[in-house]
């Protein structure tokens, strides 16, 4: 697209002030392939206008609410961030390559929400070939389990994620296995049909998604009516009864109509109460035994990179993905860091390791993270057994050691420390005999 017709979509007073519908939200730019400085927050016309005029191709927005979105920094801890958010919205990212498909899924989803009580959601199409649907904090319970919901970002959305992809998964397989079938949906994604199977039946789940990666701290999403730099489309708000009606040729910027909003949502109180309640039912963790319960001190580790000692699904990241590649940066870093690996050790592994993706990630989505995950409290890996992780995008082939562990890092550690002990043993018995 270009430059003069980029200028001539977003210099419109209707689209200007649909973009500056923020609401105590951080706020993006994003110049071609970049991003601008952050935080930033606009709230005139004129700052718009000179974004545009500036170079400005997309406009992306938080789903965090936030006291002052100014005050925001990478310094800042996990705490220090719950303590001055207001509140967040659920924002729901349907993710695929195939649009038809994508409308199949945010559909189910939609009906999905209202069955369990949430009828205040909106829609809008990603720009690219995904839907972005959003539940406003209003409908949801003020506390849950005594915690305040605004402190129980990101793991209420990421819990309320998992319910409905398992709520939803016989219904998405058994749909697009009578309307498309394997070797068409094979076709379409240009893929092998045993790509398709998990333990030999066929899961949805290969081919399209809610990502997860949207749901972290300070994390972005498109805002309405900006344009998406891959296709030049518009993230245009869909009426979400008239979802089935809609065409790409509707978000090109010459038949955009800026009509709907996709934030003018008016809740009723606890709407989303029930939706809550069985999600945190079906997912939340087990109580502890007193034996699990017992801390374990990550932060005393001080263990070399040796790949020779890497837990089967480590392993077959390291060597380099095509799906997951995102959730695994997240893995990587707590999975390095909690070793004792410092920033600059932990973003050269990861830099190297993201030229064995196909595709490779963007380089700066990886600074950032591990920026941001040095600048928090440490945490480890996802345990072995998490939801979203490991087993969702097969990297998990569990060995005899695998059955002894919870977390890949104490995998490790006990393949580290064992090699340790035999070196010692052996350089002892040597001692005796000398």
């Amino acid at each position: 697209m270009k430059p003069s017709e980029i200028l001539r979509y977003y210099l419109n007073d209707a689209v200007i002030e649909r973009l500056l519908h923020v609401k105590d939200r951080e706020c993006a730019v994003r110049y071609g392939e970049n991003f601008g400085k952050r935080p930033m927050y606009f709230q005139y016309k004129g700052d718009i206008e000179n974004l545009i005029r500036t170079g400005a191709t997309s406009f992306h927005i938080s789903e965090e609410r936030w006291q002052n979105p100014l005050e925001l920094s990478k310094e800042l801890t996990k705490e220090q961030l719950s303590s001055i958010r207001k509140g967040w919205d659920m924002v729901i990212d349907v993710d695929c390559k195939n649009v038809d498909i994508s409308k199949i899924f945010t559909k189910m989803i939609k009906e999905k929400l209202e069955h369990e009580g949430v009828h205040s959601l909106s829609i809008k199409f990603s720009g690219g070939s995904g839907f972005h649907m959003l539940v406003p904090f209003e409908a949801f319970p003020e506390s849950v389990n005594h915690i305040d919901t605004n402190r129980l970002f990101p793991d209420a959305p990421m819990i309320i994620s998992l319910f409905l992809k398992s709520e939803l998964f016989s219904t998405l397989r058994d749909t697009l296995r009578k309307d498309y079938g394997i070797k068409k949906l094979a076709s379409i994604f240009g893929i092998d049909e045993n790509k398709l199977l998990e333990n030999g039946e066929f899961d949805p789940y290969k081919i399209i998604d809610i990502d997860t990666v949207l749901i972290t701290e300070r994390h972005m999403f498109r805002m309405q009516y900006s344009l998406n730099e891959k296709r030049w489309l518009v993230s245009i708000p869909i009426d979400k009864n008239r979802l089935e009606d809609f065409k790409l040729e509707d978000a090109k910027p010459e038949n955009v109509d800026t009509k709907l909003d996709f934030f003018d949502l008016h809740p009723s109180k606890n709407e989303a109460t029930n939706l809550f309640v069985r999600s945190y039912d079906m997912f939340e963790p087990e109580e502890k035994t007193e034996e699990e319960a017992a801390p374990v001190h990550y932060s005393e580790l001080n263990l070399s990179v040796n790949p020779e000692y890497f837990p089967p699904c480590i392993k077959l990241i390291n060597a380099g993905l095509s799906d997951g590649r995102k959730r695994s940066v997240f893995i990587l870093t707590n999975f390095y860091r909690t070793i004792g690996r410092n920033k600059e050790e932990v973003l050269k592994l990861l830099l190297d390791w993201n030229k064995r993706n196909k595709p490779p990630l963007k380089e700066n989505l990886i600074t950032q993270q591990v920026e941001y995950a040095f600048s928090s409290k440490q945490y480890p890996p996802p345990n072995c057994d998490a939801h979203g992780y490991y087993k969702y995008f097969n990297v998990c082939f569990p060995d005899e050691t695998c059955k002894l562990i919870k977390n890949p890092l104490s995998y490790y550690v006990r393949k580290s420390r064992k090699t340790l002990n035999n070196r010692n043993v052996h350089v002892s018995k040597r001692r005796q005999v000398e």
